[in-house]
């Protein structure tokens, strides 16, 4: 698991009584709100917690000379989206939950996949990532390193951070072989405030900025 990951996780981990302890951003020590934005460290692959002035200094590509990224916070559940059974057999993923992340440093697609470990990475078939460009052109929008392709029984085009989170809560509550009755609710609840949070997007639209 890569020090990014381990970061959300053990968070989530965190027994809920103890007292929450004061968030700085992690370039300038400001004191942060509960709910803020991440910069991605990309030669490190960590995600660093980000005050405000922060995030505005990084909010453009350039801004973090090749060593920061702003996460985004776009959010779009994909209609229409298109997964055969060929797809899905060449990206050998075990199970039915997925997210794939465009590494800017290779060129290539890497898949992740939850487990109670945490998050288990394999390199994802190119031939099948370039067959679901083509047939979801929405995917062609997708931020290199910060944003992922999120596969459970919907499609969506998320923030790393959230897959992540997810990737925490289900290692946090992952009880005996099969997780149990927690773990199964907390995925619920992430699927469903994602859903409230998100814009419904067409699979097909090319467009930079879908309604």
């Amino acid at each position: 698991m890569t020090g990014l990951l381990r970061r959300l996780a053990t968070q989530a981990a965190e027994p809920a009584r103890r007292e929450p302890r004061t968030q700085r951003c992690e370039l300038c020590a400001e004191p942060l709100p509960a709910v803020h934005r991440h910069l991605l460290e990309l030669a490190g692959r960590e995600l660093r917690c980000a005050c405000r002035a922060c995030q505005v200094l990084f909010d453009h590509a350039a801004a973090g000379g090749g060593h920061y990224r702003l996460v985004p916070e776009r959010r779009w559940r994909l209609s229409g989206f298109r997964l055969d059974e060929g797809a899905w057999t060449r990206l050998r993923a075990p199970v039915r939950t997925v997210f794939l992340i465009h590494d800017s440093d290779t060129g290539l697609p890497v898949l992740y996949y939850p487990s109670p470990a945490g998050a288990v990475r394999a390199p994802a078939d190119r031939t099948a990532w370039e067959l679901l460009r083509r047939d979801n052109p929405v995917l062609r929008q997708l931020e290199p390193d910060v944003e992922a392709l999120l596969v459970d029984s919907e499609a969506w085009i998320v923030p790393v951070d959230d897959c992540y989170a997810l990737v925490g809560a289900i290692r946090a509550h992952w009880r005996g072989l099969t997780g149990g009755k927690d773990v199964r609710q907390h995925i619920t609840r992430f699927f469903t405030d994602l859903s409230g949070r998100s814009v419904t997007v067409p699979a097909t639209s090319s467009d930079r900025s879908p309604a």
